[in-house]
């Protein structure tokens, strides 16, 4: 007895299965519709109708799930290390005032040339 009403149980849920492939790929032939013809060329009957089996399958919503979750993982580790570079040189900035990136200030040194004028000439940082 079962063993008949195991059967009974997968006939259901096969049924229930075929029901919502049925809307999936009705969805996706509504949504076929609005692209432009040649697009509507290439996506064949059977290209849907697996593409509404693939759907129902949790497995590829499991893989999108894990790829978001990665994708806010790396988005937030590149955040912090932006703010820790931005941290990095605002302090090399403050340490060598006038200096972008911490490097020594150049200093202009004045020198004489007789009649033809001044010339300025730039010299190593200390």
């Amino acid at each position: 007895m079962e063993r008949y009403a195991g059967a009974l149980e997968e006939a259901v849920d096969g049924a229930r299965q075929q029901e919502r492939h049925y809307q999936l790929l009705s969805a996706l032939q509504s949504l076929v519709k609005e692209l432009p013809s040649s697009f509507q060329q290439r996506l064949s009957y059977t290209t849907l109708s697996d593409l509404a089996l693939a759907l129902l399958d949790g497995t590829v919503f499991e893989i999108v799930q894990g790829l978001l979750e990665i994708q806010h993982l790396t988005e937030k580790s590149l955040y912090n290390q932006r703010l820790r570079l931005q941290n990095e040189h605002r302090g090399a900035a403050a340490e060598a005032p006038g200096s972008p990136a911490g490097l020594p200030a150049p200093q202009l040194a004045c020198r004489s040339v007789g009649r033809v004028g001044t010339t300025w000439a730039l010299l190593p940082g200390p």
